[in-house]
This record gives C-alpha cells, sequence and structure tokens, in this order.
C-alpha cells in the first residue's frame, strides 16, 4: 500500500525550455541540481502547455482546463471565481497552499468595487491560496529588500521601475546592479527556506514559482559571463509562411534585455549569441537555487515524504525561427519539463504526450482527493499511447489593434491559432484562414520544415483529429 505524501512542493519555472534538461540546450548548461531530482523522479518528456503566454498557461495549470474553458486567455484577463482550482481543492483535503511567488491572475470583478486596485492587477494571487511572499509583478518585497541592503533602486509601479534591471554601465551582458546573493531567485527561496522550516513539524503544502529565466535577461555576478557567447549554437532558420511577416511587422519582447527596441528582424548575430548565453546563466542560477531546496528536503528528513512536482508555464523560443519570447505555436514554446516524485513514485521516463492540465488532477489523486469534473486533464497515471495535447493562443488584441489584425487586415477573433501534439507530428491551424502548419517532431523538434503542403492528406486527419479534440473538451461542461 502507498503511503499517502505529508508533504506538496510545485516548483514553477517561467519561460523555462524542456530540451534544457532533455534536448539540445542541455549540452550547454550543467543543470547538477535538476539532474539530480531527475533522477529521483517520473520525468515526462513530452510534456506540452495548453496556451500561453503566462496569465493564461497558469490559469489552466491550475484550473486543470483548457483556455476555452477557463476563458482567462490573455494576461490580464479575469479568471472567474467559480472555477475548481488546486488551492481550493487543497484546502477541500484540509491543506492550507501556501504561495511563494505570483499566480499571474486577473481577479474576477463580479467580486468587487469597481475601484478595487486589485483590478489593475494581473498578477495579482489566485483566491484561496495564502501568499506568504509576494514576487508580484510589483516587486515591492524584493525592492524593499534591496533597499534595505542598501541598493539604490526605483520605486515599485514607477516609469523608473525597470532601472533595477539595467545592468552595470547600460551593457547588455554585464552583471545587474544587485549581487547573487540579493537576486529576486536567492530572496525568494531565502524566504522559502525560512518560512517552510518553522512549519516543518507539521505537513506543509507550497507553490513555489520562480521569474528566472523569463526577461529581461541580464544575471548577477558570475552567472552574467558563466556562458562564451561564441560558444553559442546559432538558432535555426524560419521557413516561408504570413506568421512571421505578421510576427515582426511590429515591436514585441521589447523587455528582454536593456535598450531592446523590439524589432527581433534586426538583432545582429553577436546580440543573439550574448542574450541565449544570458538565458542559459539564468538557467544556471535558478538551478543552483533549487538545489537549495532540494539539500534542505534531504537534511530535514522530507524528501521521502514530499510529494514534488517541477515544471514551466511556457518555453522561449530563443531566437529559433528567427522569434523571440512565446506567444507562438511552435514546439519550442509549448514543450516543458515535469518531474513528479514522492511516496509510491518510480523514477523512470515517460515519453508519452501529456499536459499541464493533468498536473491538478495528478496530485490531487495522490493526496487521497477527488478531480472536479469541470478540469479537462486526466491523472499522469492513466495516460494512454495515443494521448495528446491541444495548445492554444491569441496572436490579437481584444480591440483588434495588434499587429495581426493589421497585417492580416482580420478581427481578433480571426486572429488566433490552436495546436495539436501527437506523439509524432505537430499540427497548427488558424481561426482565419491562414495556411496550416505540420511538422515531425520526431525528426524535427525545432519545426524547420513545414509539411503542410506535401501532405495534405495527414494534414487534414489530424485538423479533424484536433476539433474533434476540441469539441469534445468543450462540450463536456455544458
Amino acid at each position: 500500500m502507498t503511503t499517502q505524501p505529508r508533504n506538496l512542493l510545485i516548483i514553477v519555472v517561467d519561460q523555462f525550455r524542456a530540451d534544457l534538461l532533455h534536448g539540445a540546450l542541455a549540452s550547454l548548461v550543467p543543470t547538477p541540481n535538476l539532474d539530480r531530482l531527475a533522477a529521483r523522479s517520473q520525468v515526462y518528456r513530452n510534456h506540452h502547455t495548453v496556451t500561453v503566454p503566462c496569465g493564461p498557461s497558469r490559469a489552466s495549470l491550475l484550473t486543470g482546463q483548457y483556455a476555452m474553458n477557463h476563458r482567462a486567455v490573455r494576461n490580464g484577463t479575469p479568471l472567474s471565481r467559480h472555477h475548481p482550482t488546486l488551492a481550493s481543492e487543497l484546502r477541500k483535503l484540509g491543506r492550507e497552499p501556501l504561495l511563494f511567488g505570483y499566480t499571474d491572475t486577473q481577479p474576477d470583478p463580479d467580486e468587487r468595487a469597481p475601484a478595487d486596485p486589485a483590478l489593475g492587477q494581473y498578477t495579482h494571487p489566485l483566491p484561496g491560496f495564502t501568499e506568504v511572499l509576494e514576487m508580484r509583478d510589483e516587486a515591492w518585497t524584493w525592492l524593499s529588500h534591496l533597499r534595505a541592503k542598501g541598493y539604490d533602486v526605483p520605486d515599485a509601479q514607477t516609469p523608473e521601475f525597470g532601472e533595477v534591471y539595467r545592468p552595470k554601465d547600460g551593457i547588455p551582458g554585464q552583471s545587474t546592479l544587485y549581487r547573487a546573493e540579493d537576486s529576486d531567485t536567492a530572496f525568494l527561496t531565502d524566504r522559502v527556506l525560512g518560512q517552510l522550516d518553522v512549519r516543518k513539524s507539521h505537513p506543509w503544502s507550497a507553490f513555489v514559482t520562480y521569474i528566472r529565466p523569463h526577461p529581461p535577461y541580464v544575471a548577477p555576478a558570475p552567472y552574467n559571463d558563466m556562458f562564451t557567447p561564441a560558444d553559442m549554437p546559432m538558432p535555426v532558420a524560419p521557413f516561408d509562411h504570413p506568421f512571421f511577416d505578421a510576427f515582426h511587422s511590429g515591436p514585441s519582447e521589447t523587455g528582454m534585455f536593456w535598450g531592446f527596441n523590439g524589432d527581433q528582424t534586426r538583432l545582429s548575430v553577436d546580440q543573439i549569441a550574448l542574450t541565449r548565453a544570458s538565458y542559459l546563466g539564468l538557467v544556471a542560477e535558478v538551478d543552483h537555487h533549487i538545489g537549495r531546496i532540494l539539500t534542505w528536503l534531504d537534511d530535514t528528513g522530507q524528501t521521502d515524504t514530499t510529494l514534488l512536482a517541477l515544471t514551466a508555464d511556457h518555453g522561449e523560443m530563443l531566437g529559433d525561427l528567427g522569434l523571440w519570447g512565446k506567444q507562438t505555436m511552435f514546439h519550442q514554446a509549448s514543450h516543458v519539463p515535469m518531474m513528479l516524485s514522492g511516496p509510491g513514485i518510480a523514477p523512470g521516463h515517460v515519453d508519452t504526450v501529456s499536459r499541464t492540465i493533468d498536473s491538478v488532477p495528478t496530485l490531487l489523486g495522490k493526496l487521497g482527493g477527488k478531480v472536479p469534473v469541470q478540469m479537462d486533464g486526466q491523472s499522469l497515471d492513466s495516460l494512454s499511447p495515443d494521448s495528446v495535447a491541444m495548445t492554444e493562443l491569441e496572436l490579437g488584441k481584444p480591440d483588434s489593434s495588434g499587429r495581426f489584425e493589421v497585417a492580416w487586415d482580420q478581427k481578433a477573433e480571426a486572429c488566433r491559432a490552436c495546436v495539436l501534439q501527437t506523439a509524432t507530428h505537430r499540427l497548427a491551424v488558424f481561426a482565419g484562414g491562414q495556411p496550416p502548419m505540420l511538422f515531425d517532431t520526431v525528426e524535427d523538434p525545432y519545426c524547420t520544415i513545414n509539411l503542410a503542403g506535401t501532405n495534405a492528406e495527414l494534414t487534414q486527419t489530424l485538423t479533424n483529429q484536433l476539433l474533434s479534440h476540441r469539441l469534445q473538451n468543450a462540450a463536456r461542461l455544458h
């Protein structure tokens, strides 16, 4: 009989590509602590987010629902209070879910006065969590820590706030104004360890979210020059498709690094290499601090009694196909890590397609809880060989003023994409009638060769499968 876990620890790393752990990028950056966790975990190597960007992806992760059902489809779109979530279901089990970081949630306006300032904060914590450490976009607590340590930092929520991420002398690749021991990653880890240590006499449940390696890509020493730009492999090249012209028809990812104007097409080879190296430096920093948490679990004798899940909200294009960020339909943006360790979980790996919406049903099942019928996900223990992942994304803006609407001369509702990931292929279709994309992700994991034009039969078969999957999950709630 399997022993029920005493503690629950969920670690979510922002904008973390799966191939950093099992893929091409793994050879570039050592991640000894994540490797250490993987050695004792069930590792899901074909795990995908069901939507992007940050807010929608976390809404899906925490509700176990596709975006088409929870409807928080953009950053800043409210999440209705009636949806069951990880937090609400843990409380039914007598567990207090502790939040260290952020959930990227815009609160439900139906329960708030129009002037409530919470309605202007899409990083507001999801109802049901106890916010032990605030690490929202405003970063009040961390900024006050930096100021107490003597750093000259701006006030939160001011036009000058971005100065906190200004590299020394304003030169990309130089170190941050703060030391490594005072970074947001170090600060979060310090508070997690301190708060959990005084709670360890009783079972605890914690949701820990690391903002890095999310932009801006600036790292403290020694992580800022841990990797040599000249050693960075160049990203894969794009192919011809209307998506790329529309994507590049306006600026995007302006906060990627200090001084960047958002024109991704004009990045030099040196800038690309330096930005990729900076990203890897932030990955190494996160790995170090996750190692501190793993060591604390070992030292306090809690490793074998803690159910631990580690995943990411989405990936990062990192220059592949000429794209940066995550607002795309490609493998690099959706493929994320997922590791699960704890009582009764045998180490190993699973190559079957799985989804972020499967996380909460899995955790609830292992804690002895019931999975609400509203959740679209299923237990990772019950995956079938023909499991698929569906990823949805909005490319337009609510007022139809975005670059995709202008480039394609369409309304926002036509500037949407839906993706089907099978064990072997990836299909992307567009609401507005743009040509589909089809990739063999076994032979071509970076999605460099669009097969849709040469394999019409498979494209249609997968399109029908995607539509069927979407309709089944939409009809299930009615």
